[in-house]
């Protein structure tokens, strides 16, 4: 990703549409792209499984009643991750208003990952027995410790010293 937004920085420096540093930013881009849409779908999202009972999806899902939202989500998630496009041609709208565009889109984006990744990590506690009611506390309790008065007694003793 660090490299693909160098070579757009250079390409927009440069503000020439051909030549080897605008090839190197399709070329970073299209690579950028794939990889982290392929990890959203695939590791984050764990979803394009083939055989699950709701073709493309994970075999279990917490929104049954709302299948349809989960294919808008991978068909928006797919676009967008590709919305570099609109910075390509030089005529058209201004770049603010195409990056005001992206940044918008982007933020779509997030927050359907946010969504589905949360939901198919709660899926994963759940399938490997991590979910718990009680946490764990960092060290051993006594419970067979009587309590003792004279503890009380030590501490009013100490305070009236102060």
């Amino acid at each position: 990703g660090i490299i693909a937004y160098l070579f757009f920085f250079l390409w927009r420096h440069h503000q020439i549409n051909h030549g080897a540093i605008f090839a190197i930013y399709i070329l970073t881009q299209i690579s950028y792209s794939t990889y982290a849409l392929s990890w959203d779908l695939l590791m984050d999202w764990s979803v394009l499984r083939i055989h699950s009972p709701h073709p493309l999806l994970r075999p279990e899902l917490v929104y049954t009643n709302n299948i349809p939202m989960y294919y808008f989500a991978i068909v928006t998630n797919v676009l967008i991750r590709f919305i570099w496009v609109i910075y390509i041609p030089q005529n058209g709208p201004s770049m603010m208003l195409r990056s005001f565009i992206a940044g918008m889109l982007e933020m779509l984006r997030r927050v359907q990952w946010n969504f589905y990744r949360l939901e198919n990590e709660h899926l994963g506690n759940v399938d490997q027995y991590r979910v718990t009611r009680e946490v764990p506390l960092p060290y051993a309790i006594d419970e067979n410790r009587e309590y003792d008065q004279d503890d009380d007694d030590d501490r009013d003793h100490l305070r009236l010293k102060r």
